[in-house]
């Protein structure tokens, strides 16, 4: 880029497309690049800045004290997010450093404060129950003793929904005891669907408007849900990138941060044969590592003559605390209104919670093995696609020969691991000498 001359006349594409012939600026205007005075002055300022470069063109006075822009891109990875000035770096005696205070929770060891916390588990299970059973508790202020949340002033709950219907939820908060008045649905419509989109940058499209309501001093949000995550996720961010999740992710951490609010993020498992719960994680490894808290749901295997669904949710990763044990819950149908041909009339809620003995990880890890041990263990090839998926977990490309040294070393034949390799993925050549593999399946989403 060139120095922007302040002088000279130039044009600026805005959001609807139109392209603006903008007059020359007032000398006074402190000289920058011209592309980076523009964006930053859109991205702090919003697209009604344009619209004072309409005027101007039509005619009209432009005003002449536009705010000084304050340009700041943010980081690699992180672009986008206006960062503080920062001190001389300097060693410190950590005797004497400020130490961060400790972490608050809505419920100790399972749902922190000004964090994110994800809850992942396998679709149609039941665990977007538990979220309500929370914001019941958050907009009551009454105890949930299962998660350890105490009773307290009562707050708002922010819900951002994607995949059960508004009716539904409400139904379903209604039935778990929450306060309807303290809960929000971030959406497009009155009704409340249209599902915002969220980009990498706190200061710009969904974020903005999201941020712009956070800090409305009628409300007091203290939890914050998104079900699901990833159908919130900006089109052009490749979860599976490593890099590209840590944007996506990284603006929910600043809100959770900047607002004091519980983020609680929830996604669905891949479809990996596996008892272990971090390679059951679907996306990517920066999901997991982003998070403070991973809760973990799994449903039992089922008991011969037990009719009950039951729920078991536990942490799976803390950063701050213990693993405490996982819960286990029956889902309780209720009918909630008169029955007819074409509606049941029903809703669901989590009960009669009771402590399993042992963290989740250990649970689903025993699980699995007891299920291979019933049915005689798995088939050969499904097994070195779970183990190729969890090779693959978290790397975006590898070298192909690692992939079948990994393949190799746990027991898996030439002729299959070639097999499931060009089932699951496709080796390119990328340079005179060297290849990469990558997963072409959606099986890590």
């Amino acid at each position: 880029m060139t120095e922007f001359n302040p002088a000279a006349p130039f044009g600026v594409i805005s959001d609807d497309g139109h392209v603006y012939d903008l007059p020359p600026i007032d000398s006074s205007f402190p000289r920058t690049t011209r592309d980076a005075w523009v964006a930053d002055m859109a991205e702090q300022y919003g697209p009604e800045w344009l619209d004072r470069w309409e005027n101007a063109t039509t005619g009209k006075a432009l005003p002449k004290a536009l705010p000084s822009p304050d340009v700041s891109l943010g980081s690699a990875g992180e672009r986008g997010e206006q960062e503080e000035p920062r001190p001389v770096l300097q060693l410190r005696k950590l005797s004497t450093m400020k130490t961060p205070p400790p972490t608050r929770w809505i419920g100790t060891g399972f749902i922190p404060r000004a964090e994110i916390t994800v809850l992942v588990g396998d679709e149609g299970i039941g665990k977007s129950l538990a979220w309500v059973a929370v914001a019941a508790a958050v907009t009551t202020g009454t105890p949930f003793p299962p998660f350890n949340i105490p009773a307290r002033e009562p707050a708002d709950v922010v819900l951002i929904i994607t995949e059960d219907g508004p009716g539904e939820v409400r139904e379903r908060l209604k039935v778990a005891g929450a306060d309807l008045d303290r809960v929000f649905v971030f959406s497009a419509d009155d009704d409340g669907t249209g599902s915002p989109v969220f980009g990498h940058s706190t200061k710009e499209g969904a974020f903005q408007a999201l941020r712009t309501y956070l800090e409305d001093e009628s409300l007091n949000p203290a939890l914050l849900v998104v079900d699901a995550w990833l159908d919130t996720v900006q089109g052009n961010l490749n979860i599976k990138d490593t890099q590209q999740a840590r944007q996506a992710l990284h603006p929910w951490k600043v809100t959770a941060s900047r607002h004091d609010l519980s983020v609680m993020l929830l996604t669905h498992t891949n479809r990996m044969d596996t008892g272990n719960t971090r390679n059951k994680m679907g996306g990517t490894a920066a999901l997991r590592q982003k998070a403070r808290m991973v809760l973990y749901a799994a449903r039992p295997p089922a008991v011969e003559g037990d009719n009950v669904q039951r729920l078991i949710i536990g942490p799976e990763k803390s950063n701050v605390t213990g693993l405490a044990n996982a819960i286990g819950f029956d889902v309780d149908v209720v009918q909630v209104r008169e029955r007819t041909d074409e509606d049941p009339g029903t809703t669901a809620r989590i009960a009669n919670p009771t402590d399993m003995g042992e963290p989740v990880r250990e649970l689903v890890g025993k699980w699995h093995q007891e299920t291979r041990e019933t049915t005689g263990g798995s088939d050969p090839d499904e097994v070195a696609r779970m183990l190729l998926r969890s090779f693959m977990q978290g790397r975006d490309a590898v070298n192909p020969n690692d992939v079948k040294a990994h393949l190799r070393e746990n027991g898996v034949g030439k002729t299959r691991l070639e097999r499931v390799m060009r089932e699951l993925g496709q080796s390119k050549q990328v340079g005179a000498a060297h290849w990469e593999y990558r997963l072409t399946t959606d099986d890590q989403q």
